[in-house]
């Protein structure tokens, strides 16, 4: 039986558990870090990147230096996170990077994500690469954007009059859904 897929992008402070983040957002990303290997085994989950995705990753092995001991997850991670960003490197275009098993990791091409014009419906600028990758594989079904940010992203999830423009623009935000680490966890675990 095939797997349902699972396509997920990933704010860059998903993948520090530690620093000056409240108790309650670093508990939701270790759980998201230790459950997720587990439910990869009965979901194809995809990450979701892009060029400009992977430029900012670059800083996430420095940040969770002092985050010992690393979800299981994210250590795989980071050490698979130079590997990744080579391969894109080297082919330059939409395709598949790898993957941390059996999680893979896909990166979108640039020019798909140009299309969309996020910039009124993110309070950060950084985010909008996130919301446009979302946006550019949302026509194919549901993609959950994992933040801890209380800003930008996840007004999305909490601000409906945002979140119906957004879907008002683009048709294909109704399949973009917006959620804390452990709470895509939770529907990982619950799927209705």
């Amino acid at each position: 039986m095939q797997k349902l897929k699972v396509r997920v992008v990933v704010d860059t402070g998903v993948f520090i558990p530690c620093g000056d983040k409240s108790e309650d957002k670093i508990e939701s990303i270790r759980t998201f870090g230790d459950k997720l290997p587990e439910l990869a085994k009965r979901f194809d989950i995809i990450i979701l990147l892009s060029t400009e995705i992977l430029d900012e990753y670059k800083q996430i092995p420095a940040k969770v230096r002092s985050c010992h001991p690393l979800p299981k997850f994210h250590a795989d991670f980071v050490r698979t996170l130079v590997r990744i960003r080579r391969l894109h490197v080297s082919r330059k275009k939409c395709t598949e990077t790898g993957q941390i098993e059996p999680i893979k990791f896909h990166v979108i091409e640039s020019g798909k994500m140009k299309q969309f014009d996020v910039s009124e419906f993110v309070d950060d600028p950084d985010d909008e690469k996130f919301l446009g990758v979302a946006l550019a594989e949302a026509g194919k079904g549901e993609v959950f954007i994992l933040s801890v940010d209380s800003g930008s992203l996840l007004k999305l999830k909490d601000d409906k009059n945002l979140y119906k423009r957004l879907c008002k623009k683009y048709n294909q935000a109704k399949n973009v859904k917006v959620r804390l680490p452990h709470e895509f966890i939770e529907i990982m675990e619950n799927p209705a």
